[in-house]
């Protein structure tokens, strides 16, 4: 007796269940249709309604389409060229055969970048080297002032540093993506020498002209908001190989990079199909 009063129940219980199991599609007129979606082709959503599943299909243009919520719980959310695929609790699934490698180059500017020498500002362009976005070819050029004696401007030396940069979590979920990779350094100014030389004409031998090369190992993080934003900070250190100052080789220096960025993504190439 207590199973056929529980079977009334449990019946409504599964009805329920199978109720909740179906996708929705919100189009932009506020309709939302109960479905079952069959495949997404191009600018096409092919879906079933979902109270006859054995009927036939019908289609409907994504751009007539808001987004569409799954069975299990994630969303796919149309905007234009930049749709975003895998939308899960409130975070977005970054997917780079979708978002990043739509966008692979990215020119940003250093409002604060920090060297060996000082402080000054800075340029960045970067472009992705492979479709998935993995390896970049990176190239900071940055202008660098030593302050002092009283805040007056003693030296200035620009640095040019291109490089690799290799992304070591891009299919994780977050936005925030490491990167870690090698520089070259090339830089031209002005400087006062570690030691003192000898040929100098002045004593201290301040204001020598310098130039130097070297090499240095970066890490950074990388943060993409948007499609088209992009907000970073790295570090680098090295050492240099050469460091003549009035065409004298001095010590060998230690070298450091260091800054935040801002930055537009775009697209950086032409492709075919689009």
């Amino acid at each position: 007796m207590q199973l056929k009063k529980l079977f009334p129940v449990l019946l409504c219980l599964i009805c329920s269940l199978a109720a909740s199991a179906q996708d929705r599609i919100f189009k932009s007129n506020g309709e939302v249709i109960d479905a079952k979606i069959s495949v997404i082709n191009g600018d096409i959503i092919v879906f079933r309604r979902f109270d006859n599943l054995d009927g036939p299909e019908y289609s409907i243009p994504k751009a007539d389409v808001v987004k569409i919520k799954y069975v299990n719980g994630t969303e796919d959310i149309f905007e234009g060229n930049n749709d975003r695929i895998g939308v899960a609790h409130g975070r977005e699934n970054f997917r780079p055969h979708n978002e990043y490698a739509r966008n692979r180059s990215i020119i940003a500017f250093a409002p604060i970048q920090f060297t060996e020498h000082g402080w000054g500002i800075g340029v960045n362009w970067e472009h992705s080297l492979d479709p998935a976005g993995w390896v970049s070819v990176n190239v900071p050029a940055v202008l660098s002032f030593n302050f002092a004696n009283g805040n007056q401007t003693r030296d200035a030396m620009f640095y040019f540093t291109p490089g690799i940069k290799v992304y070591t979590n891009l299919n994780s979920p977050n936005r925030n993506k490491f990167s870690i990779g090698p520089s070259l350094v090339f830089g031209m100014g002005t400087g006062t020498p570690t030691y003192y030389n000898q040929y100098a004409t002045t004593d201290p031998p301040l204001h020598q002209s310098r130039m130097m090369m070297g090499a240095l190992a970066s890490i950074g993080g990388n943060l993409f908001p948007t499609p088209f934003l992009y907000l970073g900070a790295d570090i680098g250190m090295g050492f240099s190989y050469i460091n003549e100052f009035n065409g004298v080789e001095n010590n060998t220096a230690f070298l450091l990079q260091s800054g935040l960025k801002i930055g537009y993504r775009y697209e950086g190439h032409a492709r075919s199909g689009r």
